[in-house]
């Protein structure tokens, strides 16, 4: 799976034009669309010595131990759900969860890959720095082995990624929009939403690269136009030629590279932050990080 290996938008009635060479990640104003999504004077990114303390204080970090009694409390910009964890199943994903959450490893951390239909996946410390490219590589420093179980993946489950290596998982964690029983056996399930399961799809529907560059692009060169002026793409899904005009103030190779790799990529257009994850108890006031509040 990367580890874990839309509707017409309208604007009374009618599809609303977006100008080309036009970066949705920048933010727009358009109306029915996506709000702008930068905050001036805000630091948005980590400096890799800044990343390394956040990996060793969660490496230091001792939990207590993991009991059914307990929830996740996962705080959104799309909203805060609920989870629980499956200790019996799953015993050391479930503390490694806890241990990375209660240090502090996950927050401000985003969801770095979405695929609508499919899942979301989120908890690589990598995309906290200003290295789009490196999303989805990144742990933190240690693995956990598998410990695959009957648990089905069925939609709000909540189960770990990993790479061709079934004992890779580390941080990286996925939930199902959607049943997907091929995932059954070669994913550790751990976790499920049980509260306010809705903000997964409002996540999952979230634009990606892939459909941003597919909005900057047609199906044919208009009449008129000179080819020059424009690139060929192709729908990795649908296999359909597209072409997107290159904007003046850049080359056509840069433009080609860049939409190239927009087109195949899961990541959202808008970036889905994780503000904080806590695993408190449901029965008490959680020692380690104190009282929860939504």
């Amino acid at each position: 799976m990367g580890e874990a290996n839309s509707d017409s938008l309208k604007v009374d009635g009618e599809k609303p034009k977006i100008p080309v060479g036009f970066d949705l990640s920048k933010g727009f104003n358009i109306p029915g669309l996506i709000p702008k999504n930068l905050i001036p004077g805000t630091k948005t990114f980590l400096f890799p010595h800044e990343i390394e303390v956040i990996k060793e204080a969660a490496k230091n970090f001792n939990p207590e131990p993991v009991t059914e009694d307990d929830i996740v409390i996962m705080e959104t910009t799309r909203g805060t759900m609920k989870l629980k964890l499956f200790p019996n199943a799953a015993p050391n994903h479930c503390k490694n969860f806890k241990k990375l959450a209660n240090s502090g490893f996950y927050d401000k951390t985003k969801f770095h890959r979405i695929i609508p239909g499919f899942m979301i996946q989120g908890g690589d410390i990598n995309s906290r720095d200003n290295d789009g490219k490196n999303d989805g590589h990144g742990g933190p420093g240690w693995t956990v082995d598998a410990e695959f179980n009957d648990i089905p993946h069925k939609r709000g489950i909540l189960s770990m990624a990993r790479s061709s290596d079934p004992n890779s998982a580390g941080s990286q964690f996925f939930i199902c929009v959607a049943d997907a029983p091929h995932l059954d056996g070669k994913y550790t399930v751990f976790g499920e939403v049980i509260d306010k399961v809705h903000i997964v799809d409002h996540i999952v529907n979230t634009p990606t690269e892939n459909s941003q560059a597919i909005m900057m692009s047609k199906e044919s060169i208009p009449d008129g136009e000179d080819p020059d002026d424009w690139i060929t793409l192709k729908d990795p899904k649908t296999k359909k030629k597209l072409y997107s005009k290159i904007p003046k103030n850049m080359r056509k190779t840069d433009y080609e590279y860049d939409m190239r790799n927009k087109i195949k990529s899961d990541k959202p257009a808008i970036q889905v932050i994780i503000e904080k994850v806590r695993v408190v108890n449901n029965t008490m006031e959680n020692k380690e990080t104190g009282p929860v509040t939504e």
